[in-house]
């Protein structure tokens, strides 16, 4: 027997090789599972961008929750601590920008400022969702942040009464209050009921076209193809697919009917009933400036909505806006007890050009 004083001490501290080979392969897994979710990632964004009210599944994954998205990162991010490979921060780096930006679709504003000649106009929008609101609580935020137009859907008739020094407009559930002089109304519809409502509204120094609008949602469309046995019941996915089809139908012929208005400085309000990296809503309604998408900070979600125990929501409700105006600051609004949360933006009016002094 050799004495352990005769052995080598790099002998003593040297790992058995089944060791040293057990964690590169770990290391591997690691570095494969890191890679792996950077690609995933990207495919949900593909399919979310692409195939978004394009195709029923990724309908599907457009109108879920996203969230999810990001539970694997609660393993793979202590994986690659304890793997101590630091290259592999790049894709995880990369991951976590693409999911919270493109994918869950967060927001972060550049500073934003109206010129000293424009016109701040501020608007405030939401889906009453019927006798659902607290209409104690909306008219407490009205008066909290003052806006200049507000435009309902889903409006009760209680509601259709307001306070000395608005002008109102209203038609079926659509309701367009403004403390600017209102004429020349006009109400649209491709479907029944109308979902749009619009005027011209006189302000200091120019006139301007306001709406508000009601677009369809997916609904009962998705609610029909999920399944409590199977989660996702395919066989039942024509009728999603007719249902987009409908829905691409409706904003064609509204944004074309918009297509008229180009005499005016344009605003669209309401529930779109859609996010704003819909395939439909950027093809027919991406010209316009979206108040949140650009002056807007955070998830900016308008919309919650229950799965199983859990809550999860969508940015549906939008505030648009045509050449003339510059989006300044928006926000989301308090709960007043609808569905919908109500959405405010401040908008700068371009002077118009030309004007005499």
């Amino acid at each position: 027997m050799i004495p352990l004083t005769n052995v080598p001490a790099g002998l003593l501290r040297r790992k058995p090789r089944q060791s040293i080979l057990a964690g590169r392969r770990v290391r591997i897994v690691v570095a494969g599972l890191a890679w792996a979710y950077l690609a995933a990632i990207l495919a949900v964004w593909g399919l979310l961008y692409f195939g978004g009210d394009r195709w029923w599944f990724a309908t599907l994954m457009l109108f879920g929750p996203r969230w999810p998205y990001a539970l694997p990162l609660a393993v793979l991010v202590p994986a690659v601590v304890l793997s101590r490979r630091r290259l592999l921060i790049i894709p995880l780096l990369i991951s976590t920008v693409v999911l919270v930006g493109p994918v869950m679709r967060y927001c972060v504003p550049m500073p934003r400022f109206a010129s000293p000649e424009a016109k701040l106009i501020r608007v405030l929008t939401c889906n009453v969702q019927g006798h659902s609101a607290d209409t104690r609580a909306l008219m407490t935020l009205i008066a909290g942040t003052k806006p200049d137009i507000v435009a309902l859907q889903e409006c009760p008739r209680e509601l259709w009464e307001w306070p000395a020094g608005w002008h109102i407009r209203r038609h079926g559930a659509l309701l367009i209050a403004s403390r600017f002089a209102m004429r020349d109304t006009e109400i649209h519809w491709k479907y029944h009921p109308p979902n749009v409502l619009g005027c011209v509204l006189e302000t200091d120094d120019r006139q301007i076209y306001f709406c508000t609008i009601h677009l369809q949602g997916p609904g009962r469309a998705i609610e029909n193809v999920l399944s409590r046995k199977t989660l996702i019941s395919p066989s039942k996915s024509p009728k999603l697919t007719e249902k987009i089809e409908r829905r691409r139908r409706e904003s064609d012929s509204t944004s074309q009917w918009f297509g008229s208005l180009d005499d005016y400085p344009l605003i669209v309000a309401g529930d779109f009933n859609m996010p704003a990296d819909s395939s439909i809503f950027r093809r027919y309604w991406g010209k316009y400036a979206n108040a949140f998408s650009s002056a807007g900070f955070g998830f900016g979600n308008t919309k919650h909505s229950p799965v199983a125990d859990w809550l999860f929501g969508a940015r549906i409700d939008h505030i648009l806006a045509g050449p003339g105006f510059r989006a300044v600051r928006c926000w989301v609004g308090p709960d007043i007890g609808s569905d919908h949360l109500p959405v405010i933006a401040d908008l700068g009016l371009k002077p118009q050009s030309g004007r005499p002094e």
